[in-house]
């Protein structure tokens, strides 16, 4: 017999395996937020009126709504809407860019349940 042995390599890969699954981890995690956003080119435009009169004007901002220039609170909203469909006032929804894009969809939801048919919503023009 030969005296020697034939002696397997040992690679210690642990710390590879380590690094794989990290990078696994990583990308399955980046996948999932690029999943979820949306790249969007809003419209520019210019308006139409369409009524002769001037539209009443709901302001809304980062902390207030105002009617008609006057702050006024959530729960004075329906008395108002009911007014201004008695009076057969158009009405303009002005938001402001720095109000949270979930007030002024709450506003339109709540007016929409108050019977309110149509609100135009202000926007700033084409840029020359």
């Amino acid at each position: 017999m030969n005296g020697r042995q034939k002696r397997g390599v040992d690679i210690d890969i642990t710390s590879l395996i380590d690094v794989l699954f990290m990078l696994i981890i990583f990308f399955v995690l980046t996948a999932s937020f690029l999943q979820g956003s949306i790249e969007i080119d809003l419209p520019v435009g210019e308006a139409q009126r369409i009524s002769e009169r001037d539209p009443l004007v709901v302001t809304v901002t980062a902390g207030a709504i105002l009617w008609a220039g006057e702050a006024v609170s959530r729960d004075s909203i329906p008395a108002l809407v009911a007014r201004a469909l008695a009076e057969s006032d158009d009405i303009l929804i002005a938001g402001d860019r720095n109000a949270p894009y979930g007030d002024v969809a709450e506003l339109l939801d709540e007016m929409r349940g108050l019977g309110v048919e149509s609100v135009g919503l202000a926007f700033e023009g084409d840029k020359k």
